[in-house]
């Protein structure tokens, strides 16, 4: 939390991230209000309806560029989230939505053992997906001298990993864990539907056919060393479900461990072969960047963030750091920069990185000058690691960055594609009511172990009714009420 006294920037109080909300609040109860501050959409709500935040709508007009507004306002909409009678009470920090979409990777040098050569052969339809798991079941196909399983990866975290998890799963049968959606002008939550049942029957099933680790709710995908971690690095599965960038990581290791180590991404699962409807947050925000109301100088708040944005881009340029003194060095490698409240990320970098280098790639490109690329702090990144992958595809490291952002059928353009052709449901919360701040993580408790436990035949599925009734009577009917008042009064 900052401070600002003339022209210095003063920390006013720095604490471990678990400790923020604790002295946070401590701080506001005390009537201490830095001057600017990057906080939870809740905590913006509750400030902003309590008048404990400056207006910057004019700031806004006059010192807001077409630079910054790729940070908080990529899509030309979504500055309105922090606007309360057409007034700016803030800056959203977001990711791209399409992020949250799942894939399914496979090794196809490993599935030649199962007789699949081709993508074309790849499943699309859960039963085909099935048949190709019970034929993986039967066939050593890591070479280990063994058979029967697990040939997927699974976790504790189950939905939430984005490597290992069960979201394609859920997502083949358009179903999600979480999330309020509008039916019929009302919100409605996801993780409570009834079509979770025949989610979690399947889970069970393949539980019980072996296809996961018996044990998988007692690994986290997240700790370190993690087992799971280990396993896909090894090449112990043919198969791996995630997100868009996990060539770039544990696939990456893998394929230095295995080089012949052949990941593609097949399609999206459903039942029919279709592309399934997907659910994506319609304001994907991580926090806002805010100024207390007293504050005398907000437009500082943009400089600071434009000054971020030039140092940034330009230092994360391999061939500037070459010609770096000694002093310049060590204040990038000091990352000063990430200490100030906000961040300077594109939600549209992966997407506009994917596309000026495929079309430089395309026209046979492979030198540019400083000036001529993208203004945003991961371009240098990627195109270094994409001129290396040009010059030795084997490097694994190269191979990762490559295939999960800039590759004609990797990561992000899968990502791309998918939410170009799927129907998309919104999630449309992005805030946290009173009743969510003290009774959500009960309540997802309550779903996950409800959830897993089925999975692992601990309680039947049948008891899924019994498991709703219990959300809404210990807080989730609660939370519907305020989330749909909320919406009428943001509609």
């Amino acid at each position: 939390m900052l401070v600002f006294l003339s022209d210095n920037l003063i920390y006013d109080w720095i604490v471990n991230a678990d400790q923020f909300q604790e002295k946070f609040g401590a701080e506001l109860a005390a009537g201490n209000l830095p001057d600017v501050m990057m906080i939870s959409p809740n905590d913006f709500e509750d400030l902003s309806s309590q008048g404990g935040l400056a207006d910057l709508s004019e700031v806004y007009k006059k010192y807001s560029c077409e630079a910054l507004e790729k940070v908080y306002n990529y899509d030309g909409k979504f500055i309105d989230v922090a606007k309360k009678d057409d007034k700016i009470y803030g800056l959203p920090m977001g990711t791209d939505p399409a992020q949250m979409t799942s894939q399914m990777l496979y090794n196809m040098t490993q599935l030649k053992s199962v007789g699949i050569t081709s993508k074309d052969q790849l499943p699309k339809t859960i039963k085909e997906f099935e048949a190709l798991c019970d034929k993986l079941m039967e066939t050593d196909y890591d070479g280990d001298g063994k058979t029967g399983g697990p040939v997927l990866p699974a976790c504790k975290n189950y939905m939430d990993a984005q490597l290992g998890d069960f979201s394609p799963y859920f997502h083949a049968y358009e179903t999600w864990n979480d999330g309020w959606y509008d039916k019929d002008g009302k919100l409605q939550y996801a993780g409570i539907d009834e079509g979770i049942k025949t989610t979690l029957t399947k889970l069970n099933a393949w539980y019980e056919k072996g296809y996961f680790q018996k044990d998988f709710a007692a690994y986290d995908i997240w700790a370190a060393d993690s087992p799971v971690v280990n396993d896909i690095v090894a090449g112990k599965y043919a198969i791996i479900p995630g997100s868009w960038w996990v060539p770039n990581w544990p696939l990456n290791n893998n394929k230095v461990e295995h080089p012949d180590a052949d990941w593609v991404i097949g399609p999206n699962l459903s039942p029919d072969g279709k592309q399934p409807k997907i659910m994506i947050d319609r304001y994907p925000v991580n926090n806002f960047v805010v100024a207390g109301r007293d504050f005398k100088h907000p437009e500082a708040i943009f400089k600071m963030m434009y000054w971020s944005l030039q140092y940034e881009t330009k230092n994360s340029n391999p061939d500037v750091q070459k010609t770096m003194s000694e002093e310049e060095k060590t204040e990038l490698d000091s990352y000063v920069y990430t200490w100030l409240p906000y961040r300077v990320y594109f939600p549209s970098s992966l997407r506009d990185n994917f596309k000026f280098i495929s079309d430089l790639d395309a026209k046979g490109i492979s030198e540019i000058s400083e000036d001529e690329g993208l203004n945003n702090n991961e371009f240098w990144g990627a195109w270094t690691q994409y001129l290396n992958y040009k010059k030795n595809p084997d490097d694994g490291v190269a191979w990762g960055t490559y295939f999960s952002r800039l590759a004609p059928d990797g990561g992000v353009s899968n990502m791309i594609k998918t939410v170009e052709t799927a129907d998309i449901i919104y999630d449309e919360v992005y805030i946290s009511t009173p009743a969510m701040v003290s009774k959500k993580a009960e309540l997802d408790k309550l779903r996950d172990n409800t959830f897993i436990s089925m999975v692992m035949g601990e309680s039947p599925v049948s008891d899924f009714d019994k498991y709703v009734k219990q959300w809404k009577a210990q807080g989730g009917d609660e939370i519907g009420k305020e989330v749909n008042e909320w919406y009428e009064s943001n509609k």
